[in-house]
């Protein structure tokens, strides 16, 4: 997974956390945490992009080598694909989401399979799934880890200059350091 991947999946979490944070209340609506909106957004746009890349990649099985410029063609499948799906998972999980959320769950997997499928391509098969789902679940454990650590710091005092998005910064950034140390302790490099 190289630093293009790691960037794209730590700004999807940053407008994720954003958009969670900054969601209006209606009156008589009781909200849910924001961990909790984040842990249940962060497995539909997971679960989402999942489809969205297996249905990209089942087509390409079926009609083998799709013709035309690829350059062009394979990341607007792709992203036709992902939004088909996060389409369909709107529809089953519509009436347990906020207005705010279920445009980020039509967005936010596009936005992944955008970034993430296409530079693999060129890789063999095998080795496209392995660094595709290796990418999805990095998306999806930094999620987890940050809502736990910003939830926690909702009862931090935490200056005035730091609060809300210097701090989420923060947070993802050492999360990045920290996973990023796993890759050299077992490929032998840094980042």
């Amino acid at each position: 997974m190289n630093l293009t991947m790691r960037l794209v999946c730590f700004f999807t979490i940053l407008l994720l956390q954003s958009v969670i944070t900054h969601m209006p209340v209606k009156i008589g609506q009781t909200k849910t945490t924001p961990f909790s909106s984040q842990v249940q957004l962060t497995c539909l746009i997971t679960s989402a992009a999942l489809g969205g890349t297996a249905l990209f990649w089942g087509i390409e099985q079926i009609f083998g080598n799709i013709g035309g410029n690829k350059v062009v063609l394979l990341p607007f499948l792709v992203g036709l694909m992902s939004f088909v799906v996060s389409f369909s998972v709107l529809l089953l999980v519509k009436k347990r989401l906020a207005r705010a959320l279920q445009s980020c769950l039509l967005l936010m997997p596009m936005l992944l399979n955008l970034a993430l499928v296409p530079g693999l391509l060129a890789d063999s098969k095998a080795e496209f799934w392995y660094t595709y789902l290796f990418s999805l679940l990095f998306f999806f454990v930094v999620s987890l880890f940050s809502a736990g650590i910003l939830e926690r710091l909702k009862i931090a005092p935490i200056p005035p200059l730091l609060q809300g998005f210097p701090i989420q910064l923060t947070v993802l950034m050492l999360i990045f350091l920290s996973l990023s140390f796993f890759k050299g302790v077992f490929f032998d490099e840094l980042f």
